[in-house]
């Protein structure tokens, strides 16, 4: 495993297909007010630098700028612009260079489209704030299967002693949840937010050859029955063991 996780920022430009080149023409047009003194630099983020731009996406842009300067707009907004929704940040530089970035921002800046970085100082500070480091990983990698086995049995079992079944079966989910989680980080990987959390490890390179089937069995209720949950438990205990099995492997 090489010692930390990190992918280069990428140049923005035009794409080939339909929506999503229309979509980054917009984007660029829109940014390129934001080329002026006094700012650092121009990113674009979610669905346009994914390249995974449908008709329910939006333009998300984060703009860098000298601490004290004024651009005359809000720091944040959300607008109609030319047929889009766009959704801009602005944040200041110095400010970001000391603050400690969330997982999920680090996932989301992981994916980020340079449009404007003319001293290339917004690509040294995604170099400085987004690596996973190795030794970050396993800490992390620890404590997710850690808490799974609380949630997906301790938790779970205790709910059921209370008589509160609702509570044991989201109690094992909270434990899927934790699971997929650590998937990324035994494939080195940052986590993504929830809301792409199995989207996104479908994608991954190492996973259980039934992990759909895992998963199906793991999320669906036919009731909130103490079988019910013996069965889900059945199908995330499955999970944790192949990746327990994985991690322990040099």
């Amino acid at each position: 495993m090489a010692d930390s996780f990190y992918c280069e920022p990428r140049r923005a430009r035009v794409p080939s297909s339909g929506r999503l080149a229309e979509a980054m023409a917009v984007a660029e047009e829109f940014a390129s007010r934001f080329r002026r003194r006094g700012v650092v630099g121009v990113v674009f983020l979610g669905a346009l630098a994914r390249r995974y731009f449908d008709e329910h996406s939006d333009i998300d842009i984060v703009v860098f700028k000298r601490k004290g300067v004024r651009l005359g707009v809000p720091r944040e907004r959300e607008l109609e612009y030319k047929g889009f929704l766009v959704d801009y940040e602005v944040r200041d530089y110095e400010d970001e260079l000391r603050r400690p970035w969330s997982m999920e921002e680090r996932w989301t800046f992981s994916h980020a489209l340079i449009h404007y970085d003319p001293r290339g100082e917004v690509a040294k500070l995604l170099k400085r704030k987004v690596p996973l480091k190795e030794g970050e990983r396993r800490r992390l990698l620890r404590e997710s299967l850690s808490w799974a086995a609380w949630y997906g049995w301790d938790f779970a079992d205790s709910w059921v002693r209370r008589g509160d079944p609702a509570s044991a079966h989201y109690c094992v989910t909270a434990a899927l949840s934790l699971l997929v989680k650590a998937l990324f980080l035994l494939n080195g990987q940052l986590v993504p937010p929830d809301k792409w959390l199995l989207r996104e490890a479908a994608k991954l390179g190492m996973l259980p050859p039934n992990f759909a089937e895992i998963v199906r069995e793991a999320l669906l209720v036919r009731d909130l029955t103490r079988e019910e949950l013996e069965r889900r438990k059945a199908a995330v205990a499955e999970l944790r063991a192949w990746l327990e099995a994985s991690a322990a492997q040099p």
